[in-house]
């Protein structure tokens, strides 16, 4: 009996750290001074990909440019829920793989979505045809 009361407060005692350790602190947005002009100009490092067709189950694959590219596998869920399997994977100048990333995230069919993994950061708005 006295185990599992043990268990039990180490089990609250570690619930309470998981909020604090999955912060993300945004970098502070990049400026430029142009030329001569007292204007500063911010430089987004997000690549809008604007409005992705994705048909249930099969990959689409879009090159983000350098060598990078990223394969978009959908899986409805529900009516409402989208799951994406996100295959990131970069190239060498000879054409061979040097990474590969892959993560599962879930969103809404139609709906914009924003997300950042390793240096790529990329919005788009996913739309399931048939």
């Amino acid at each position: 009996m006295g185990l599992s009361n043990i268990a039990v407060v180490a089990a609250i005692s570690l619930s309470g750290l998981l909020p604090s350790s999955c912060t993300k602190t945004p970098a502070p947005p990049q400026s430029v001074r142009l030329g001569g002009t007292n204007a500063a100009v911010t430089l987004s490092k997000t690549k809008d990909l604007g409005v992705i067709q994705l048909t249930n189950l099969y990959e689409t694959q879009i090159d983000l440019g350098k060598g990078k590219s990223c394969t978009i596998t959908p899986r409805l869920i529900d009516r409402r829920d989208l799951l994406l399997t996100l295959s990131f994977g970069t190239r060498n100048t000879n054409g061979r793989p040097t990474g590969l990333c892959v993560t599962q995230v879930t969103t809404k069919p139609d709906q914009p979505f924003d997300i950042t993994v390793n240096d790529v950061d990329m919005s788009f708005t996913p739309k399931l045809v048939e």
